[in-house]
């Protein structure tokens, strides 16, 4: 999702796009000696494991990918001596706080899942290898490419008569495409190596307000009758169920980079330019 907007994004420096088949960035060889042929003036990670409730049961695939690999890559640049971008979540704060976290926040020493665990394990990875890092928080991530939350809501919407969306857990979405504009921005703009939250901005949101906008948003563009609308239900976290616990308050608050959008403009761009 993420990488596919990279490229769109940085289309005009000729990135090279590496997917899994093409780098295993688990492999400490192949790291090595692909980076090292490439010799690129910037490493961008956008790899992740984010599958947060499986990681529950699979605890050393998550800490592989999040962690292990991050160094790996982070130990690539250093040695080029070019900075690298990695990107990190919300979930690494424990949802205490109902103000919000900041850049300059300490992480919880413990998360409250493993996803969580294993993407502070590559925050600490990340700034062990290397001073020039921009390691960006972000949160509640939707694209075209791949799995997310609005396309999945809008299919259960055209499938079921009623949803239920949990209303106790708040945060902000984010738009892939934005993020990596603000990426590039970042890298290309006169701001220190360091922590930066990049999420859009707007009022803090639950899954379920953000479903209910999502889905009457659909709607619209497809001139659908209100009453088309499935009975969308809020429940709370514990009814719900999941393997994995989540921060009830992962608001992530942007304090040293100009604004991204509000959330809504870019949720309803995105669903106006879908097929």
């Amino acid at each position: 999702m993420l990488g596919t907007e990279l490229m769109a994004a940085f289309a005009d420096h000729n990135p090279i796009g590496w997917n899994r088949d093409e780098l295993d960035i688990t492999n400490e060889e192949q790291v090595r000696e692909k980076v090292a042929a490439l010799a690129p003036e910037l490493i961008i990670n956008a790899a992740a494991y984010t599958d947060v409730d499986k990681a529950e049961d699979e605890k050393e695939a998550a800490a592989l990918v999040n962690g292990y690999a991050v160094r790996l890559l982070a130990e690539a640049a250093e040695r080029l001596g070019v900075p690298i971008v990695h990107y990190s979540t919300d979930y690494v704060f424990d949802g205490g706080n109902e103000n919000g976290y900041g850049e300059d926040d300490k992480p919880a020493d413990e998360p409250l899942n493993v996803y969580g665990a294993s993407k502070l394990l590559g925050e600490r990875e990340l700034v062990q290898a290397t001073k020039r890092y921009y390691l960006i928080r972000t949160s509640w991530l939707f694209g075209k490419e791949g799995k997310n939350f609005i396309d999945t809501m809008v299919r259960l919407a055209q499938e079921k008569p009623e949803l239920s969306v949990v209303n106790d857990q708040h945060g902000k979405p984010t738009s892939a495409k934005d993020l990596a504009q603000a990426t590039r921005a970042l890298v290309e703009g006169d701001y220190a190596y360091g922590i930066y939250h990049l999420v859009n901005e707007g009022e803090t949101t639950t899954w379920y307000d953000y479903a209910r906008f999502a889905i009457e948003e659909w709607n619209k563009k497809n001139n659908r009758d209100e009453k088309q609308l499935p009975a969308i239900l809020p429940v709370t976290t514990a009814e719900r169920g999941a393997p994995a616990t989540r921060p009830a308050w992962s608001v992530l608050r942007n304090t040293k980079f100009p604004p991204l959008r509000p959330w809504r403009e870019a949720v309803v761009e995105y669903i106006n330019e879908k097929s």
